[in-house]
């Protein structure tokens, strides 16, 4: 017969609980808490608040627009509480966590030392007739110009506002192409590789200062195959009602654009680009005139179709020479032009540009100090404009214009 001892019985179950709360209060784990102010004591927003525990970051929180942050799940043992914020000093404060709930951590940061250093020496200021010291200087590149909204990619038109009025108003502006001037860019948009205005103003190789000339470098070719597509439209669904139309025209616009380049791979070094632009309007002419039988109101459609194509091979060799030749085609025809208002649509013209352009450039380096560049450049372009009757022209004032143009150019 055992005989237990209650005594010893109560002793021992004691020592058990007590043991089994210990063994809990070990593996507990707590949130950890805070705010984090400025030295005026408001609380700062978007501070970065790192759990730190033997040198590795075990949490990482952000403090809300109070400057309150929380962690979760934080085990007993010694933690620092690391914490930065722009414009404030970084904080590095140590907390113990125990068997119980840790109090709320408050850390205040103190302002970062601002600094600010100015050299002056004692050289002289000089006055350089070098381009790249011109501070009125315009350059737009290719990333550039396709990132901007530029209307209907006219590169051109929206340089031409940086030009100055009167170093234009004589002559108009001119238009330099890989260094040759020209009456039209010989490529679409996407082969524009960079856009300068007022580059060296006062150089003796061009006829006139920088503010009235717009200086265009086209793409030479890339060793890697690269290509471009855009594509415009436009409608006259969103367009606003006429007040001189007896019904809205319709009127439309596409515009298709893109450019390829590549190497050619049966000559070394030698790359291509094939661009191709194709423009179609169909716009509307709108007659609001007094006849002899009474009003004339009529909407008279005025489409125009432009076509241009460009072609490029270029070939480079040792010693940096290169040589280049391309060729443009550009078609532009308009009809029913002139014809609007007073002007009756018997009145009115057909008009169109056709151009041919072959260029061959050599560039030739004698050596460090002396280039030598030739280019041959051919052209061949008709405009004509012909009345879309023959008869003579009848005008009456403020009233109507009938009859025939009489404008064959």
């Amino acid at each position: 017969m055992v005989v237990i001892n209650h005594r010893f019985l109560q002793v021992f179950l004691l020592l058990v609980m007590t043991a089994d709360l210990s063994a809990q209060a070990l593996g507990a784990s707590f949130a950890v808490s805070g705010t984090i102010q400025d030295p005026s004591g408001a609380g700062i927003p978007g501070a970065s608040v790192q759990l730190v525990r033997e040198g590795q970051v075990e949490q990482t929180t952000t403090t809300d627009a109070l400057g309150a942050f929380r962690l979760d799940g934080v085990s007993q043992g010694a933690h620092f509480v690391d914490v930065k914020r722009d414009g404030f000093r970084p904080a590095h404060q140590p907390i113990r966590i125990g068997g119980r709930p840790p109090q709320a951590v408050r850390i205040v940061l103190s302002l970062a030392e601002q600094r600010s250093e100015v050299t002056v020496n004692g050289e002289a200021a000089s006055v350089s007739t070098a381009s790249t010291e011109n501070r009125n200087a315009v350059s737009v590149g290719q990333q550039t110009l396709q990132s901007i909204p530029v209307f209907d990619m006219d590169y051109i038109g929206t340089m031409s506002a940086f030009l100055s009025q009167g170093d234009i108003a004589t002559g108009g502006v001119t238009l330099v192409v890989d260094g040759l001037e020209a009456n039209g860019l010989g490529v679409t948009p996407s082969a524009i590789q960079e856009v300068k205005i007022n580059q060296d103003p006062y150089s003796a190789e061009f006829s006139r200062p920088g503010r009235g000339r717009i200086e265009v470098t086209t793409n030479p070719g890339t060793p890697q195959y690269h290509g471009t597509l855009n594509f415009l439209f436009r409608d006259s669904l969103f367009n606003a009602r006429d007040t001189f139309a007896a019904t809205k025209p319709a009127e439309q616009r596409r515009f298709y654009e893109g450019a390829l380049t590549g190497p050619l791979k049966f000559w070394n070094n030698t790359f291509f680009l094939v661009s191709i632009q194709r423009d179609e309007d169909d716009l509307a002419s709108i007659v609001f005139a007094q006849g002899l039988q009474g009003p004339i109101r009529e909407n008279v459609p005025s489409p125009m179709r432009h076509w241009m194509s460009a072609g490029r091979i270029t070939r480079q060799y040792a010693g940096g020479s290169v040589l280049s030749l391309s060729y443009s085609y550009e078609d532009r025809a308009s009809r029913n032009v002139g014809i609007g208002g007073t002007v009756l649509p018997e009145a009115g013209t057909n008009a169109q540009f056709l151009e041919h352009q072959i260029t061959v450039t050599h560039k030739y380096v004698a050596s460090p100090h002396l280039l030598n560049q030739m280019r041959s450049y051919v052209g061949h372009y008709r405009s004509p404009t012909t009345s879309l009757t023959s008869a003579p022209k009848i005008v009456v004032l403020d009233a109507f214009t009938a009859g025939g143009a009489q404008a064959d150019l």
